[in-house]
């Protein structure tokens, strides 16, 4: 039986919770597919919740295409279950570039100007200047999977203005401006969707999210870029290979290697 005391440590509805609970019990198949789930009384005295919200969950998972229901007969997990959409959050320089060749960028604010002093999180460098900020949902086969907020240095963006407007920025500088990127910074973090990111993606408010910053700098340590994206949490994985006895990583994935864009301090950090 679940722990009640753990429902109140959400602000999420109880049945969002419950479905939360059953959906995990599909994705790591100990509910299989095409199996037949335990009746609504077994459900509520598991779940311990009441039989309203036990049926507002299963709507839920109905609706999600992961749960068949048939009168008389019961409730069952799908036979063939849709698929899950994922997004691997690249772990080096040269797969975050490879990820970005594939993407349709689209600008969801009017374009703006911002002093440097404005910019919030950078991770390294000063930030002198103006900055041209853009927001822009970055989608493939027409399905929003980033919100991004970028600044970019008025003087570099008039390098390339056409196609920085177009193409993403970080593609643009290493593929067209590579000598003025000397040094990369990123952080991830966890959090909660708010207003702007739930409407972007597509999905609910206080919905987990990956939030990444990335920081470029030049050789004066002057910032070039500063970029803010998020990421639906839960279509988001991260897959690290590690280095053991100090041999490097194999060459399978093509996206381990250390290269030219190394960190001031010789580690292969993400970029």
């Amino acid at each position: 039986m679940t722990d009640t005391n753990l429902y109140i440590r959400s602000r999420q509805p109880l049945y969002i919770q419950a479905a939360g609970q059953m959906r995990l019990k599909i994705e790591r198949g100990i509910w299989a597919p095409g199996s037949q789930l335990p009746v609504i009384e077994d459900l509520q005295a598991e779940l311990d919740l009441s039989r309203a919200t036990v049926r507002e969950a299963l709507e839920m998972l109905e609706e999600e295409g992961l749960i068949e229901r048939y009168r008389g007969r019961g409730t069952f997990v799908r036979a063939a279950l849709p698929e899950r959409r994922s997004h691997d959050l690249p772990t080096t320089w040269d797969g975050l570039l490879a990820s970005l060749r594939n993407i349709t960028p689209k600008l969801v604010a009017p374009m703006d100007r911002r002093p440097g002093t404005s910019l919030q999180g950078v991770l390294a460098g000063s930030a002198e200047g103006e900055f041209v900020w853009f927001q822009r949902v970055h989608t493939r086969a027409d399905e929003p999977y980033c919100l991004i907020d970028i600044n970019l240095r008025e003087d570099v963006y008039e390098l390339d203005a056409e196609r920085f407007a177009s193409v993403p920025v970080v593609l643009v500088l290493a593929e067209r401006h590579a000598e003025l990127v000397e040094e990369v910074r990123q952080r991830i973090l966890f959090s909660n969707a708010d207003e702007t990111s739930a409407r972007a993606l597509g999905i609910a408010l206080g919905a987990p999210v990956v939030e990444i910053m990335r920081t470029l700098i030049d050789r004066n340590d002057q910032v070039i870029a500063h970029t803010y994206a998020r990421y639906p949490g839960e279509y988001v994985r991260i897959d690290v290979q590690f280095a053991l006895n100090n041999k490097k990583p194999g060459r399978s994935s093509g996206r381990n290697e250390c290269n030219d864009w190394q960190s001031s301090d010789g580690d292969c950090s993400p970029s």
